[in-house]
């Protein structure tokens, strides 16, 4: 059984108490994980022993170095190749301009629908006949709205009776805004 690795960790570390320390060295003897351990050590002390030498490391005179290098010999393998993205965006530009002639072109030279009973597929009104010879057909506007009481309090306002687009009554209630 593998240990997690944040707990092997936390037992190179330290980081974990005298009785879970001990545990865990139980649990590892003989494992894959006494072999992570060790490679964990190996890894520790080679951080360590660049650390030292790091202290000696002098950055600008590196940096000194390779810029003097670069400028007396540039790399022939890098250009600079001037004029591609214009091309690449005048090709994708015409590439739209194209599609969208296509489209246009499409819905423009096609035949006009022959079905005149296809209606929209939002449209969901629908249309009965009735053959009814016998008795006349009564048609009614729709219903409106009315208003039967208003209590107006320390407000005031007013009550205007209007005709809807279909010549339905329609009452409209006005309230004045100074009376807030």
């Amino acid at each position: 059984m593998s240990l997690p690795p944040d707990k092997l960790h936390r037992y190179f570390d330290g980081d974990l108490s005298e009785g879970e320390a001990k545990v865990v060295a139980r649990e590892i003897e003989g494992t894959e994980d006494e072999a992570r351990l060790a490679a964990l050590g190996r890894i520790g002390d080679l951080v360590r022993l660049e650390a030292e030498t790091a202290a000696d490391f002098d950055a600008d005179a590196l940096f000194g170095r390779i810029q003097a290098g670069l400028a007396a010999q540039p790399n022939p393998r890098l250009r600079v190749i001037e004029g591609q993205r214009k091309t690449r965006t005048r090709v994708a530009v015409g590439a739209v301009v194209a599609l969208a002639a296509a489209v246009t072109l499409f819905f423009v030279t096609r035949p006009p629908s022959t079905d005149e009973t296809a209606a929209h597929p939002f449209d969901t009104r629908r249309e009965v006949l009735v053959d009814n010879t016998e008795a006349p057909v009564l048609v009614h506007p729709p219903g409106g709205s009315e208003v039967e009481s208003v209590e107006w309090g320390a407000s005031t306002g007013t009550v205007f009776h209007v005709e809807g687009s279909e010549g339905q009554p329609l009452a409209v209630v006005w309230i004045d805004e100074g009376s807030f």
